[in-house]
């Protein structure tokens, strides 16, 4: 149903929006963007509410900023969230729907990015290039003969990748893997064997991946059930000398346990860009692990990122300021109130 708005609506964004989204989105409405990356801090839940209220705000975009029951309770002409990413649990999408709210998402909008990251770790291990490359800035590179058969590394060809989770994070991944002529192992409780297979892996039980991965990409959603999947007990099941690189799945992987299999030597490296918590704890054991690779969470920062979600999430606005059914909606139960 079209939107009910006589003049032009007002949209607060907090969440970075590309150009040329933005020059789409301000011919239709008037535009206030105040990015939580600019002023690296969440809005306050109860006074987001009082200034989309006061203001008149109808559509909201929003990243990592928590939209609340209170909050849709509180600003009752809010009529639409746009989240600029793929999971949308930070906005409470129940409250939404019975305050008639319609709530967006942007799906796979930093698959690329991540994917290419994690190839790119990847490779990192199976050729120590941090390493090498301290090597040299410190001045340590004096024999032309030492470094070429002391850093003699792997190729990522060579291995057998295992997949935790096939989603579009995952099935990026895979496909980066196999054209570089990798063989590529997945395991996923939410696809089909046929599925798995259609996206261009072999699917595997999770013992069995497990037992055959020289390179563990782990990539699944941080859900409950997954938690602590990857423990001491999956690591042993892996052969000595293989890789782990974590880009997704808070509280998959237990960091202590991959500590210790860095330590004894029955992994030969790992690389980290997601941990229990952001920052990662000034205690965890992962600091101190050998042949580690540890990345502050920039698996989606890239400017294409920014380009897609923004995209979509503007396509999506203005489907519903025409009437239409927005492509990415969350609740689409609510259109059946909203009519």
């Amino acid at each position: 149903m079209k939107a009910s708005t006589t003049s032009r609506p007002r949209v607060l964004s907090l969440v970075e929006l590309e150009v040329d989204a933005m020059q789409r989105l301000e011919a239709v409405a008037n535009v206030d963007v105040r990015p939580w990356t600019e002023t690296l801090k969440l809005a306050d839940p109860d006074e987001l509410a009082e200034e989309i209220d006061a203001k008149d705000v109808q559509a909201l975009f929003v990243e990592a900023d928590f939209v609340l029951e209170e909050t849709f309770e509180a600003a009752p002409g809010m009529q639409f969230v746009g989240i600029c990413r793929g999971d949308s649990g930070h906005v409470d999408i129940e409250a939404a729907t019975r305050a008639g709210v319609v709530v967006t998402h942007a799906p796979g909008r930093n698959a690329e990015a991540v994917a290419e990251l994690t190839i790119a770790m990847m490779l990192a291990l199976l050729r120590g290039i941090p390493g090498a490359g301290a090597y040299v800035q410190e001045r340590r590179w004096e024999d032309p003969v030492s470094a070429y058969v002391e850093m003699r590394g792997s190729e990522l060809g060579r291995q057998v990748v295992g997949m935790i989770g096939l989603g579009r994070i995952g099935r990026q991944t895979a496909r980066l893997a196999r054209a570089f002529g990798a063989r590529v192992l997945a395991t996923d409780p939410a696809l089909s064997d046929e599925q798995i297979r259609a996206a261009g892996c072999e699917s595997a039980g999770l013992h069995d991946l497990l037992a055959a991965a020289t390179m563990l990409a782990v990539q699944c959603p941080s859900l409950e059930s997954a938690r602590g999947l990857i423990d001491a007990e999956a690591l042993a099941l892996m052969p000595r000398g293989s890789r782990l690189v974590v880009t997704t799945g808070e509280g998959v992987v237990r960091e202590g346990d991959v500590a210790e299999a860095l330590h004894d030597g029955h992994l030969a490296g790992a690389a980290f860009d997601v941990f229990d918590t952001h920052p990662i704890r000034p205690d965890s054991p992962l600091l101190d692990a050998p042949n580690v690779l540890l990345l502050p969470h920039i698996g989606g920062a890239t400017d294409a990122t920014v380009q897609r979600y923004s995209a979509m999430v503007v396509d999506d606005f203005m489907a519903f300021l025409d009437g239409r059914r927005p492509e990415r909606i969350v609740n689409p139960e609510v259109l059946s109130r909203r009519a």
